[in-house]
């Protein structure tokens, strides 16, 4: 229960672009869209146990798939997945959750490399 809890408090405080470069385009997808902390904008979509990440640059043009690593960090009824992230095509990653998971995922953390530079996105369900 207490490593529950300090995972959680430490995914509320992962940092983030404190500053966003206009409004966010339209969910493209039917996700979630966030600035990460490279400036980029990214839509996420949870559909039953497969997460994919779409990223868009700054000016809102798709970051080829090829450019994209990275990894998910899951709450998922209170316990933690870490999910490896692969390039889908287009301008997306993927990756699969290690079970079923029991409900929507309460919050992800996204460590992505876009072009070979660290970025961070944090989407959290909403209440």
């Amino acid at each position: 229960m207490i490593k529950t809890y300090a995972f959680a408090t430490f995914l509320m405080a992962a940092p983030v672009a404190a500053f966003a470069h206009g409004s966010p385009p339209a969910p493209a997808h039917g996700g979630q869209v966030v600035e990460d902390s490279a400036e980029h904008w990214v839509e996420l979509v949870v559909q039953d146990d497969t997460l994919t990440a779409y990223v868009l640059d700054e000016d809102k043009k798709p970051v080829p798939a090829v450019q994209l690593t990275g990894k998910a960090t899951v709450l998922v009824g209170g316990k933690p997945q870490t999910v490896a992230m692969s390039p889908a095509g287009g301008n997306s990653l993927t990756g699969k959750l290690t079970g079923p998971a029991p409900g929507k995922p309460s919050t992800v953390v996204l460590s992505l490399t876009v072009s070979g530079k660290p970025a961070q996105a944090r989407f959290a369900a909403a209440r």
